[in-house]
């Protein structure tokens, strides 16, 4: 149902080009177009990335919710961006770790794309309509260039082809960086031909030694990094679209490069909406590959956290502000998260009762929330509200089970898998109940540990016995 019908609280998002809040409305409703800056796969994705990538799966899950349709289109990067994303100089990323490991940048992309896309699926991120990999677009990005060649937005020199910055006179206005500044601040010495050093470029003249070339009407060479978004977004979505997403890291040069040629292109405004995610640090620091302060997910796993319980700790900190994790911050996530399955898992268990009006005010809290800028930290106030309410078991699985459509902590699935036993189990959990009902204590402790050496914790409450069995948790 869409929001209108609904009656939904509208969506309201910061929108980095106008830097401020503003309702959200899709250009052609219910469909949202919606792309987001994928990984780099030259190397394992760290969990700072992963923190961006979640804060779109967030969006997407939003406005699913709210009643949207959402094409989401997320990259994969396997060619052209270079070490020095702002000057556009240095080794390609793909082709330096090609030749460290003595394989071929294709197979480097393949290996790292199937670690990413693990990861995703680790933490929860929904599937993306397409996925995809830049290197299958080049055709694409050459005719791109030979437009904007064509209309006088970039010129050729000595085999490269660059975007005249000047040409382009909104340029800066989505990062903030005048071209003045941009001019006066570069320290790296301008490559032959280049008329300005914020012009950024199209085309890449390739050496002979590049192990990723292709021809053009410029000579062999690869394609920049920016030109290979705007074309996959275009290719796949069109000429405009709804909102734009990645990590305050893409701000500049990336997508003010990519909005500028992308409308030189089309004359029209590339993306309604820009969304950026803030860093995620290592205490004070931020996490970076070149810092070499980074965790993987596996690695994170490997020393004891729950992938769900790291989405969760992501959830606790709103998108837009920086997030220092710690590992108290992580500890207190997994047994804040643990302590909500078993809550869930109880509910489970319990007589469901019927389903009760009291329970709409916490779901339009939840709406609130949630449609206030990704407002996900009173978000989860509100399930905790909502697992603390007076309301039947039934009202609470059913908000439950709907905040998850947002949150994606595995709410249900893990209530389902610890509340599933054995028919051995569920003997002894019988006889322990005859055993407290004839006040034996000594017989009811022993089978308290009988079934907690099985993996299955036994809690009694006023209502009955509860349990969580730990060996068929997710």
């Amino acid at each position: 149902m869409f929001e209108a019908e609904r009656a939904l609280p509208p969506l309201r998002l910061y929108n980095t080009l106008g830097r401020r809040v503003e309702t959200f409305e899709a250009l052609n409703p219910p469909t949202v177009l919606m792309y987001s800056c994928g990984p780099t796969v030259y190397h394992f994705a760290h969990i700072g990335n992963m923190r961006s990538f979640l804060m779109a799966d967030v969006l997407r899950r939003t406005l699913q919710y709210n009643g949207y349709r959402v094409i989401h289109v997320k990259n994969i990067t396997d060619v052209g961006h270079l070490r020095d994303d702002v000057a556009g100089q240095g080794d390609d990323r793909m082709e330096e770790a090609a030749r460290a490991s003595g394989q071929t940048p294709y197979e480097i992309a393949d290996y790292y794309t199937r670690q990413y896309l693990e990861d995703e699926a680790e933490l929860g991120l929904e599937e993306p309509a397409h996925r995809p990999r830049a290197t299958e677009f080049v055709p694409q990005m050459i005719e791109l260039t030979r437009e904007l060649v064509r209309k006088g937005y970039a010129y050729e020199a000595e085999g490269s082809v660059y975007f005249a910055v000047e040409k382009f006179p909104t340029y800066g206005t989505l990062s903030g960086n005048r071209l003045d500044n941009l001019v006066a601040g570069q320290r790296v010495e301008i490559e032959p031909g280049k008329r300005s050093p914020a012009d950024f470029a199209l085309w890449k003249a390739g050496d002979p030694g590049r192990l990723m070339n292709w021809p053009s009407p410029w000579g062999q060479g690869f394609p920049g990094w920016h030109i290979e978004c705007s074309v996959m977004a275009t290719e796949l979505l069109g000429e405009q679209l709804d909102i734009h997403t990645g990590g305050i890291d893409n701000l500049f040069p990336h997508h003010e490069d990519e909005r500028a040629q992308s409308e030189a292109a089309s004359g029209r405004t590339f993306s309604r909406f820009w969304v950026h995610g803030a860093h995620l640090l290592f205490g004070e620091e931020k996490m970076s590959k070149s810092l070499g302060n980074i965790e993987t997910l596996t690695q994170l796993v490997e020393r004891g956290v729950h992938p769900a319980a790291f989405r969760f700790f992501l959830l606790q900190g709103h998108y837009r502000k920086q997030l220092s994790m710690t590992d108290e911050a992580l500890a207190g996530a997994q047994v804040g998260l643990e302590r909500i399955w078993d809550q869930a898992a109880e509910l489970w268990q319990s007589e469901r009762g019927e389903l009760e009006p009291g329970r709409e005010a916490l779901r339009r809290d939840f709406v609130e929330a949630i449609n206030d800028d990704l407002g996900t930290p009173r978000a989860l106030a509100v399930l905790q509200e909502v697992l603390e309410a007076k309301l039947s078991p039934a009202s609470k699985l059913e908000l439950l089970t709907d905040m998850d459509r947002v949150l994606a902590l595995s709410l249900m699935a893990v209530a389902e898998e610890r509340s599933t036993l054995s028919a051995e189990q569920l003997a002894l959990i019988e006889k322990r109940k005859a055993a407290r009902s004839e006040k034996r204590w000594d017989s009811s402790d022993r089978l308290r540990d009988e079934l907690a050496a099985q993996g299955v914790d036994v809690r009694d409450t006023p209502t009955g016995q509860r349990w969580a069995n730990r060996q068929r948790a997710l």
